[in-house]
């Protein structure tokens, strides 16, 4: 019965820390002026604003001078 336990345990503990993305709103600037947002899922806000960068300006092929995300 302890064994079935543990293992449970270690499945739950594994299980919960695979999905540790979160998702990040992130608005495009062209200008200074705000022209739209996507949402991206990342780890970190720095790696949120690289993947947004990165689809806005070669998967979307929009103008943007700079993303910031929440």
């Amino acid at each position: 019965m302890n064994k079935l336990l543990l293992v449970a345990l270690v499945v739950g503990v594994f299980a919960s820390s695979a999905n540790a993305s979160l998702k990040y709103e992130c608005n495009r600037y062209v200008n200074g002026s705000y022209e739209g947002y996507i949402m991206v899922y990342a780890d970190s806000k720095a790696e949120a604003e690289r993947k947004a960068y990165d689809k806005y300006k070669n998967e979307l092929r929009y103008r943007v001078d700079y993303v910031k995300c929440k």
